[in-house]
């Protein structure tokens, strides 16, 4: 039992020997490494040193702490008494953006794979403290808006650019509703258009009481935007990508109500409304209401406005039966009064071209020479792709392709067999009942007919201008006027406007059964 306490603390010994001359080696190492003895001296200042204030050394005086300044510099203050430097690490001077695409270049990735930048961001540990990873998606998302607004303006600019040339033959997406008034007086629209007030360029939060933000939708109403958004989802392919396109909307947007305004569907009933907003002193009745209303309410001035008070709104369209509105557009602008040239010369066209019985003197078209007419039109138009140049315009295109539903997802869609009702309610809940009303503004002509065509009842006919026969168109329907037509060409002329009725949920079985 002795001898091994005494080869324990033999161990012990031989144990704490090892470690002494193991640290007198590791001092006597740092001490003959060439580092200056004054790193382990601490020196303290004399009291009368305290009380003077120390004045910089000479300019040309030796330095005998040059070695011990560049040490100084060489070793940081947390690693001094340690040999060796540390070498810092250099600030990254790129910007996020290159960072990633270096990161990208190095990596092998499939072309298909997706989030490869939240992926990139998770291995660098970029993550910092209140931002978030939807702030970068959001900002990579502002830019593409950005991009989208630079091509939307450009495609503005070429549209107003357009208008201002006067062909005979148009394209089918830059004609107005009435221009027979737009040749009026050019130079006054252009004074005009100078009080025109621009695009809002800040927020401004709606009026709760007197505005369409907090709609509260019918059945009915909500029964037609299902039937709207189940159609475009069985069209996708036929239809494809669709860009949302803001300039087609008249923008209230004080009241939070955009309106995408469609020829011969009480559009300018409606555009009467919105010129009453405006609260404007200018004569409705003088000039063109369409181009008026248009420079009147435009779109907010940024491309993040028009999202934000887009999304916000209430986004309303008319619709009505689409041979309704073919027989609507041909009473008003073909067989109506008219002293419009585009017409005039449509009408002269139709006749040249169309009519099969020469001994007809009238100078109105009818309607089955108007159909063959709109029916080639429409033709040319599907086979040029709507780049072509063609005589009708907006009142015989067909209005899904105008004002896109399927990508701008109308709220509230107001059908001309309800047309009082759905506008009365509308009106009501947006509390705009005592500004608008819901009165029919341009209805179809009814009155006698006259060299320039049918005038309406509420105009006055100058003497001997009035022909002998009386027409009442109004006594007409639709149908009245396709019984004329061959089935074989309503056939043609549904797939033109097929679009229109499935997603709006018209039938044409009454038409195609005809006899």
């Amino acid at each position: 039992m002795p001898e091994m306490v005494h080869k324990n603390l033999r161990t012990l010994l031989y144990y704490i020997c090892g470690v002494t001359l193991v640290c007198l080696c590791i001092e006597l190492s740092k001490r003959g490494g060439g580092l200056s003895p004054s790193l382990y001296v601490v020196e303290t200042a004399s009291n009368a040193e305290l009380k003077t204030t120390p004045h910089p050394p000479p300019i040309n005086a030796p330095d005998n702490n040059k070695k011990d300044r560049e040490t100084e510099e060489l070793i940081p203050r947390r690693n001094r008494g340690q040999p060796g430097t540390r070498e810092q690490e250099k600030p990254n001077t790129l910007s996020e953006k290159e960072q990633f695409k270096l990161w990208k270049a190095s990596m092998k990735i499939s072309p298909e794979e997706v989030g490869l930048f939240k992926k990139w961001k998770q291995e660098q540990g970029l993550r910092r403290k209140g931002k978030k990873q939807s702030d970068i998606e959001e900002q990579l998302e502002e830019a593409e808006e950005e991009e989208e607004e630079e091509e939307e303006e450009e495609i503005e600019e070429e549209e107003k650019s357009n208008k201002k040339i006067k062909n005979k033959t148009k394209s089918v997406e830059e004609l107005s509703d009435n221009p027979e008034e737009e040749s009026e007086d050019e130079d006054e629209e252009e004074e005009d258009e100078e009080e025109y007030p621009t695009g809002v360029t800040e927020y401004d939060p709606p009026d709760s009481q007197h505005s369409c933000t907090d709609l509260t939708l019918t059945d009915k109403l909500l029964e037609r935007a299902n039937q709207v958004s189940a159609a475009c989802e069985r069209l996708q392919d036929e239809i494809g990508d669709q860009r949302r396109l803001y300039s087609r909307l008249r923008w209230a947007v004080p009241e939070r109500l955009l309106y995408c305004p469609i020829f011969k569907a009480a559009s300018t009933s409606w555009l009467m409304n919105f010129f009453k907003l405006s609260n404007s002193t200018r004569n409705p009745k003088s000039g063109n209401l369409h181009t008026k209303i248009t420079n009147m309410f435009p779109p907010p001035a940024t491309f993040k406005l028009r999202k934000k008070i887009f999304d916000e709104s209430t986004k309303m369209i008319i619709v009505r039966h689409p041979f309704e509105r073919v027989v609507s557009a041909y009473r008003d602008k073909l067989a109506g009064f008219s002293r419009n040239p585009h017409y005039l010369e449509m009408r002269k066209h139709i006749i040249d071209k169309y009519r099969k019985n020469k001994k007809s003197k009238t100078s109105i078209p009818t309607f089955r020479e108007s159909f063959d007419f709109i029916l080639a039109e429409l033709d040319k138009m599907e086979n040029s792709q709507g780049k072509g140049k063609v005589l009708i315009d907006g009142h015989f295109m067909p209005y899904s392709r105008r004002c896109l539903p399927c990508v701008m997802k109308y709220d509230v869609i107001i059908k001309m067999e309800t047309l009082e009702e759905d506008s009365k309610y509308l009106i009501e809940q947006c509390g705009l009942e005592n500004r608008l009303d819901i009165l029919h503004e341009n209805p179809a002509p009814t009155g006698p007919e006259t060299d320039q065509g049918y005038k309406n009842k509420s105009k006055k006919v100058k003497k001997g201008q009035k022909k002998p026969q009386m027409v009442n168109s109004d006594t007409r329907t639709a149908q009245d006027y396709f019984r004329d037509i061959p089935v074989s060409k309503i056939k043609q002329l549904y797939q033109h406007y097929r679009q229109d009725f499935e997603i709006f949920g018209y039938s044409a079985e009454e038409y195609l059964a005809q006899d």
